[in-house]
């Protein structure tokens, strides 16, 4: 049986991760107008590229095993970590640039790069963040009846997961997810910006080095070399606020941003 505190704490977080992603929508519209094509193409888009696209190429060259185990993990950690972050960067910003030359002639205002953005980052937020909280959710109410059905199928494994996690390891989604959001609204700005301004074709393949910057912290505790989470999230989070500082500055260049009048 799961302690009720887990429980709890596993629906303040949904709560919160919720809470979080709504705030940003709100917060964006008062700004610019968010149209909901755009929105909906980096819904698609995150989940045709990232979650089709991306793991069947992974499927190929990692070559899991039944349970999941990558043995190049092991055998050649570096090239695991390379391999990881270019896949995700590239897939990613191909999808933002293909997506943007094809919205270029209906929605070419600056407002589709943040609907966009949001669409893309706040489905990741919600399928990976949200979803693993909502599974262990349900699994742990479900688990409260310890002759239940579930309780007897279920690997012991994973219901031994469930009860050693402390609230503290819940809420790692939480701080990862919420950052993640924001590099990803501001890697798409950069890569509309590389799309619909003379010149700024650049920002496209520095975004695709960005991305894999910013996940190869990530990559690094997956292969043990990296297992401090102060270092691992504060890294995230000065990344992060770099990424913010140095997309305001292009919109600014650009005249996309001009600071006493708010975003057009």
């Amino acid at each position: 049986m799961v302690p009720d505190s887990i429980i709890i704490v596993n629906a303040l977080a949904l709560f919160i991760l919720i809470a979080l992603f709504l705030a940003t929508f709100f917060l964006l519209r008062r700004k610019v107008s968010i149209q909901v094509i755009p929105l909906l193409v980096g819904i698609a888009f995150f989940i045709i590229f990232s979650l089709v696209l991306e793991q069947g190429l992974h499927s190929i060259v990692l070559q899991p095993n039944a349970q999941g185990q990558i043995t190049l993990m092991n055998t050649h950690p570096l090239f695991y970590i390379l391999y990881g972050i270019f896949a995700a960067g590239i897939f990613e910003e191909l999808a933002r640039f293909i997506a943007f030359k094809l919205l270029k002639q209906g929605y070419a205002n600056f407002g589709t790069s943040l609907a966009y953005g949001l669409g893309h980052g706040g489905i990741e937020m919600l399928i990976l963040g949200g979803g693993s909280l909502l599974g262990n959710l349900i699994i742990s109410i479900l688990l409260r009846n310890p002759n239940g059905q579930l309780a007897q199928e279920l690997p012991s494994s994973i219901i031994q997961a469930l009860q050693n996690t402390s609230a503290g390891e819940i809420f790692y989604v939480v701080i990862e997810r919420f950052p993640v959001l924001l590099v990803q609204i501001c890697l798409s700005v950069l890569v509309w910006v590389a799309v619909n301004k003379t010149k700024q074709f650049w920002l496209f393949p520095l975004s695709i080095l960005i991305h894999a910057l910013i996940d190869l912290p990530g990559a690094m505790v997956q292969v043990g070399f990296l297992s401090n989470y102060a270092v691992l999230y504060g890294s995230l989070y000065l990344m992060t606020a770099g990424l913010i500082f140095f997309t305001m500055r292009i919109l600014k260049n650009n005249e996309l941003y001009p600071l006493k009048k708010g975003l057009p």
